[in-house]
């Protein structure tokens, strides 16, 4: 079965179908450009921006049959993220909030016309911030509003003069990188803020493909309370090309942003998303098109970890000749030529080990680099910014389960990728982002292209609830 998504004008979903139908009214939609602007259900009239909605109904996934056991979804009063790394900011929320603030850090002074509660916000992001290693901490309160902020823009030639799109990060315990590196024509730069008024530790840890590499100054890291520290990946070992990286938070909450650029053969810059924890299954979506094309794998563990390499393309899912085993040995990274076997794309490429590990891809071409990354799939709402500097993206979406339901006009059948062109099936003519819901089991990218460069960003869902855990009263 297929797993099926829907493009809709209205943020709600309409009632289900049986598997494999499909109405006449749908079909309509999909053969018309959405309308912008106008007050739309669910979205209120103070966010005219945001005037383009892409809902996708995705791959069942298992759950519990106990509802007692199932996690409460309690909406999300305030959410706070950290934004550093471009020149631009774009802000906003799914549905309009109470208030909302930014403010410099270190420092603490105020930022005006960078956000606000009800609309969508562009602005300068390098301007706001000046000279020196400073974040921008922007709050945002309202019940299930979803808060959110993107990094746009393109870097300077001494870090890589490529176009990057990133998610502004809040609060992480733990964040992980395979691929990144502290050589002089390829190098990582972590950017800590501190969104505390409390100082924050935490611990970087490094392999290399030889072992653990001693990171020097690494443990025991102190963010002071309010504050925001940069650290150059040469800084702790200089001259390693490619690197494994786990920040790990002691106390304190810190956000977490990191920057890989290369000024090397393969020039280009991309704000990376990290991994949340190390796993058996991993999928990377949002591989297109060639160039120079590799695969980073870490082992963190103390066995030897066999991993095979499968691409979910659009036509379903298959093994590439030379990568039915990559072999990464205990506390140690290795990188991998992807070979022409794995194709052209849309596709994503999933990482089976017997060992947890941690992975990403990145396709240098053009003169700029793009990474794909493992944020997970989600569930709800994942905001897409549009427009700009940044243009209107493609998104690559994969079904990588084994199941699903068909639900329409933008079909993602199991075990494959699809490319959706937003221009074309959306009307985005002063629209800001773009709303992309999914009931589970789906993984994305949008991937950007302005002026020879590209960026590619992980849809993750947009902070409008969080899952509590139900408390079963005393027997």
């Amino acid at each position: 079965m297929s797993g099926g998504r829907r493009v809709e004008r209205q943020p709600s979903r309409g009632p289900r179908r049986a598997p494999g139908r499909r109405s006449s009214a749908a079909g309509d939609a999909a053969r018309r450009r959405p309308r912008t602007g106008g007050r739309r259900s669910g979205l209120p009239a103070l966010l005219p921006a945001l005037a383009a909605l892409l809902v996708l109904l995705a791959a069942l996934v298992g759950t519990s049959d106990d509802p007692g056991e199932a996690p409460r979804a309690v909406p999300v009063q305030e959410t706070r993220y950290a934004c550093a790394g471009g020149p631009g900011l774009v802000t906003g929320q799914v549905e309009a909030g109470r208030s909302a603030s930014a403010r410099l850090s270190p420092g603490g002074d105020e930022v005006a016309d960078v956000v606000d509660p009800a609309r969508w916000v562009r602005s300068d992001l390098a301007r706001a911030l000046g000279r020196g290693d400073r974040s921008l901490v922007v709050t945002q309160r309202g019940e299930g509003s979803g808060g959110v902020g993107f990094v746009t823009g393109v870097l300077g030639a001494a870090r890589g003069d490529g176009l990057v799109v990133g998610r502004c990060p809040g609060v992480v315990d733990d964040a992980w990188y395979a691929g990144l590196g502290s050589a002089q024509r390829h190098l990582g730069v972590l950017v800590l803020t501190n969104l505390s008024q409390t100082p924050a530790v935490l611990d970087v840890t490094l392999w290399s493909p030889e072992g653990p590499v001693d990171a020097v100054g690494g443990e025991g890291l102190v963010v002071e309370a309010g504050s925001t520290r940069t650290v150059r990946l040469s800084d702790l070992a200089a001259g390693e090309d490619v690197l494994g990286v786990h920040v790990a938070r002691r106390r304190g909450a810190v956000a977490v942003a990191a920057l890989d650029t290369s000024t090397g053969s393969a020039q280009g810059s991309e704000l990376v998303s990290p991994m949340a924890s190390p796993s058996r299954r991993v999928v990377l979506a949002g591989l297109v098109g060639r160039g120079t094309r590799t695969l980073s794998v870490l082992n963190p563990g103390e066995t030897t970890a066999r991993a095979r390499v499968e691409v979910l393309g659009p036509d379903g899912t298959f093994a590439p000749e030379g990568l039915d085993e990559v072999r990464v040995r205990p506390g140690s990274v290795t990188r991998v030529s992807l070979p022409g076997s794995v194709g052209d794309g849309p596709a994503a490429l999933r990482v089976v080990s017997d060992e947890p590990v941690v992975a990403s891809a990145s396709v240098a071409s053009d003169g700029d680099l793009s990474v794909l990354e493992d944020v997970g799939d989600w569930t709800g709402g994942a905001l897409v910014p549009v427009g700009g500097a940044v243009g209107e993206p493609d998104l690559l979406l994969t079904a990588p389960g084994d199941a699903g339901r068909d639900r329409a006009e933008v079909s993602v059948p199991a075990g494959s990728t699809v490319r959706v062109d937003l221009g074309r099936v959306l009307d985005l003519d002063g629209v800001s982002s773009v709303l992309v819901r999914s009931d589970g089991g789906v993984v994305g990218t949008a991937q950007y292209t302005a002026g020879g460069r590209q960026a590619s960003l992980a849809l993750q869902a947009a902070p409008v609830d969080v899952l509590t855990p139900r408390v079963r009263p005393a027997p």
